[in-house]
């Protein structure tokens, strides 16, 4: 007598589950003091390579060194 082949089950992607997602409540936006605007800003090969040394000196993300550096720029014009 030959065994019964076992039935393949179907792929899936799991569905909802308990638990899952973002806890209630979490969907009032982002903070006040969020950075949420973007700006883009085209510097030379030499200007990038002074960026990242200084970063990678300092430690920090090329993208935040930018961002600090555009709003010291921004604070000087008053």
């Amino acid at each position: 007598m030959a065994a019964k082949k076992a039935k393949k089950k179907k792929a899936s992607w799991g569905g909802a589950r308990p638990g899952a997602g973002r806890p209630k409540g979490s969907g009032s936006g982002p903070s006040p003091n969020a950075r949420r605007n973007r700006a883009a800003v085209m510097v030379s090969d030499s200007e990038l390579a002074r960026i990242e040394r200084a970063a990678r000196r300092m430690r920090r993300p090329v993208a935040t060194l930018a961002y600090e550096l555009i709003a010291e720029g921004l604070q000087t014009l008053g």
